[in-house]
């Protein structure tokens, strides 16, 4: 039998969705994107203080990157693996597409109602409602000239 070779999956995730934490934490994932972590789904500490769900797959390359980068570094990386191991969270939509957000992860991204629900392209984001309106006002600004941000050439 010769070597399993892992076929890249093309998933993008797109679109944008409020949703509200319910009493337990749980929260509903848009149906689009529940097929994607049928299996299960990680949730980490995102850029800018919004959580990131991300596949199984995407969170392996992100673990086997920093896992590889602290065995061959100094001290930074290896304390940058831990925390990130330490502050992921392995999750799973019940029937109803809903996933629980443990209490540590919603007190990092400031969740504790009302949330968005963004497709990141090759991650799901979940934000706080008023902290996704401050970030969208930002990346709408730069979408303004496309050309220039995708070229590099931003100002």
């Amino acid at each position: 039998m010769g070597p399993v070779v892992r076929q890249d999956v093309d998933e993008v995730f797109v679109g944008q969705f409020e949703h509200a934490l319910d009493a337990k934490g749980r929260i509903v994932l848009p149906a689009s994107f529940r097929m994607s972590f049928d299996e299960s789904g990680f949730l980490i500490k995102g850029p800018e203080g919004c959580l990131a769900l991300l596949t199984p797959d995407r969170f392996r390359d992100i673990a086997q990157t920093m896992a590889s980068r602290s065995v061959e570094g100094d001290v930074r990386h290896r304390s940058a693996k831990r925390s990130f191991g330490a502050g992921a969270a392995r999750v799973l939509p019940d029937k109803q597409g809903r996933i629980a957000v443990p209490e540590d992860l919603r007190a990092f991204a400031h969740l504790e109602r009302d949330c968005v629900i963004v497709g990141a392209i090759d991650e799901v984001e979940i934000w706080d409602r008023s902290r996704w309106q401050e970030i969208t006002e930002v990346g709408d600004s730069l979408l303004e000239s496309p050309d220039g941000f995708i070229d590099g050439e931003q100002s």
